[in-house]
């Protein structure tokens, strides 16, 4: 017998019309949708070639689904598998297109370009546009801005730029011919618009000869398909007389269209979300306010599920106090929409998951103005102690960025404390990367010995078992960093020899200088190969497993990729390249998915360290929030810095913002003619990122079922200060206690 709340017994006896649904976190949406997608298969409203459809956000909510509904139905006495169809957002729409390309004007034989196809045609394009045009680009330069700082930063931002304003003009499904039309209409005199229209028309340009679609196009393909051909519409209305919809608050413009249009014959459409937790907005197509107004349609049904058994009251407090405090006290009235009612109830006494057991000494907020390496040194000595005296716990330390959760998964290391990762690239990438960098910055300066002492350390620790012979490692890279004349030791063997008698060294460390130089010796032929060439060679000496040479045949590919790019670099920027990867700044997808399903349960005794985004739909026992400062939690002070203003823009202008908001009212008519207020455009951006910094708070809040500690730094400049929502919470806190 199934126990059920109140909100979630509301939504399970739903049989027709539309039913918007606010699902507070832990409050078991995934259950309460699984449970009414079985019951409406089981129903007499469907029958023989129709099937409920579930559409989610990301495949591992799809998986999730699928098991739970299958399960119930077997539960039922009913044949699993059979009246539903479990798809993401992009995965409907691939289904739709692909069962009627012709009717985009698409051929059979079209294909779908990944992150990465796109992420290279976008780049290709964003660096034709800076070489071609140094006129603006110096314009809107900071003065003296140094050529090396322009080539690689720039490229940069304007991809950003163009990728927004394109993934904008999809969700309105405005070509790039319309857009130069309408910017023609509007007498926009505007350099960035400008430039995202030519990245535009050469993007799609790529994609149009190679016969692809990006996943932009899929949503914009599938709805035109479903808008202008009524017979095949009504065909998918008949077959999906049910539509329930996962993470709603995630949807975009075109997505919510779509849908509609699905739904529009039976009526029947159910939206399940939690405005709160939209933190994919910020110069995204997501929009958390599509939602909200679905859910006050009068001709719509709502209700909520506001009780979770996720978390401890004390937790379910703050998370709460953070919601009034945001809605009624925030000192911007701008922002007090960012998080709104209902608040998180505590489950009903016989719930099957009642709350955890409530101990205020369990939450910390950390009074404590920690340096940035301070901050982790103490987090990550806090996390070791506490999983190795709970190993039958599960533990994450949440970080803003990825190159954050890098440090600290090194920290964790070094503590030999048990860790896994959800962060963009692995550690094992991450490593790979940072001694190939090593190499490649040796080759391009080996008379410095300096270089030569890092290079020789990071190549004696990847042959030597680092732990077991760091003392002898330390006291070679000491005599290197004293050699005046590196160059001496590659001119023949005697030289070796000679450098191991002159300094009396054992017989390991002259096995271990003889074979790092001898490395080093055979490789200078390499700096005549290509750049992936010299990479493979290398590699192929100094690793040994299977993952590791996989990894740097990966890494091989991305030099090779951006020498198509930029084929006038040399080892200095290919080192830079490695270096961003190992510093956690590019992604690099890893062979292993960890966060697809991922389940904390399955790491007990492991500290997970993962961003406050890809945490999302996850708990864990205890949960460190880390680095909430005024940096990466602004509140509109004027203390506050943001990163998407660039320090290498004149003016420090928020120029992705700018543009963004300049083609959002382009698309929907708002722009007065010759007319675009930069500056407003910049604060607007710093307003809607506050308002997605304090939902990731939330978020973050949210994780913790039992024990949640936060902390904050001073920042890499030393002037940052404490988050005011954490100000606000501490006050709070300190008055309850």
């Amino acid at each position: 017998m199934i126990t059920l709340r109140k909100g979630q017994q509301e939504a399970i006896e739903y049989d027709h019309g539309y039913l918007g649904i606010i699902a507070v976190p832990g409050s078991g949406k995934t259950f309460t949708l699984s449970h009414l997608a079985a019951k409406l298969v089981a129903s007499e409203n469907i029958e023989d070639g129709q099937e409920i459809l579930v559409v989610t956000l990301v495949n591992s909510a799809v998986h999730n689904f699928s098991f739970r509904i299958a399960r119930t139905l077997k539960e039922m006495g009913l044949l699993p598998g059979v009246g539903y169809r479990v798809r993401t957002l992009h995965g409907l729409a691939y289904d739709i297109v692909r069962e009627m390309p012709q009717l985009a004007g698409l051929d059979n034989r079209f294909t779908v370009a990944d992150e990465r196809a796109t992420g290279e045609i976008l780049t290709r394009t964003s660096i034709a546009w800076v070489r071609s045009h140094p006129e603006i680009v110096s314009a809107l330069s900071t003065s003296g801005l140094n050529p090396s700082h322009r080539n690689k930063s720039w490229p940069l931002l304007v991809k950003n730029i163009a990728q927004g304003v394109i993934r904008l003009a999809k969700d309105r499904n405005i070509p790039p011919w319309e857009l130069n039309d309408r910017i023609e209409d509007s007498a926009l005199q505007d350099d960035m618009i400008i430039m995202a229209v030519q990245v535009y028309q050469d993007y799609q340009r790529a994609l149009n000869d190679r016969g692809a679609l990006d996943f932009d196009d899929l949503i914009s393909s599938a709805y035109h398909i479903l808008s202008a051909n009524p017979d095949y519409l009504a065909v998918l209305q008949d077959r999906w007389p049910y539509i329930l919809e996962d993470e709603a608050q995630d949807s975009s413009l075109t997505q919510e269209k779509m849908l509609h249009l699905l739904s529009k014959k039976s009526g029947n459409w159910v939206r399940v979300g939690d405005p709160n937790q939209a933190i994919y907005e910020t110069f995204t197509t997501a929009n958390p306010k599509l939602l909200r107004d679905f859910v006050s349609r009068p001709n719509v049904s709502s209700t909520d599920l506001p009780q979770s058994g996720r978390s401890s009251r004390s937790i379910l407090d703050l998370a709460n106090y953070l919601i009034t405090w945001t809605s009624e006290n925030h000192p911007r009235p701008e922002i007090r929409q960012a998080l709104n009612p209902p608040l998180i109830q505590e489950t009903p006494p016989g719930d099957p998951q009642p709350n955890p057991v409530d101990d205020p000494g369990n939450v910390h907020i950390v009074d404590t103005a920690y340096s940035p390496e301070r901050e982790i040194e103490h987090v990550a000595g806090s996390a070791a102690r506490w999983i190795a005296d709970n190993p039958d716990k599960t533990c994450a330390i949440l970080v803003p960025r990825n190159f954050r959760g890098g440090e600290v998964i090194d920290a964790l290391d070094d503590l030999k404390a048990p860790s896994v990762e959800l962060l963009s690239t692995s550690q094992s990438s991450r490593i790979s990367a940072a001694v190939l960098r090593d190499i490649l910055r040796f080759f391009s300066t080996p008379l410095q010995y300096r270089t030569f002492a890092r290079v020789f350390k990071t190549i004696a620790e990847v042959l030597y078992e680092p732990e077991e012979n760091r003392a002898v490692i330390d006291a070679l890279a000491q005599l290197v960093n004293k050699y005046p004349q590196p160059e001496l030791l590659f001119s023949s063997p005697e030289t070796i020899q000679e450098f191991c008698e002159g300094n009396s060294l054992d017989a390991l460390s002259s096995q271990i200088f003889s074979d790092v130089i001898n490395l080093l010796s055979g490789w200078q032929k390499t700096i005549l190969l290509p750049v992936d060439e010299m990479l493979i060679t290398i590699a192929a000496d100094l690793f040994m497993e299977p993952a590791e040479l996989a990894l740097a045949h990966k890494l091989s590919l991305v030099l090779k990729s951006a020498l198509q790019y930029y084929p006038d670099w040399d080892l200095p920027q290919f080192a830079d390249e490695l270096d961003a990867i190992a510093q956690n700044r590019y992604k690099m997808n890893a062979f292993s998915d960890a966060e697809l399903g991922f389940n904390p349960d399955e790491h007990k005794g492991e500290v997970v360290v993962s961003t406050f985004h890809k945490a999302k739909g996850l708990e864990w026992d205890r949960v460190y929030l880390m680095s909430v400062n005024n940096y990466n939690f602004p509140s509109a002070d004027p203390r506050d810095t943001y990163f998407s203003e660039k320090w290498f823009v004149k003016g420090n202008r928020n120029l992705e913002a700018e543009t963004f908001e300049t083609a959002r009212k382009l698309f929907d008519d708002e722009l007065e003619p010759g007319n675009v207020d930069h500056d407003m455009a910049t604060q607007k951006a710093r307003l809607d990122f506050c308002a997605e910094r304090l939902r990731m708070f939330f978020v973050g809040i949210t994780r913790a079922k039992e024990e949640l500690v936060i902390t904050w730094n001073t920042g890499r400049r030393g002037d940052s200060t404490e988050a005011l929502p954490l100000q606000a919470l501490r006050e709070f806190w300190r008055n309850r206690s």
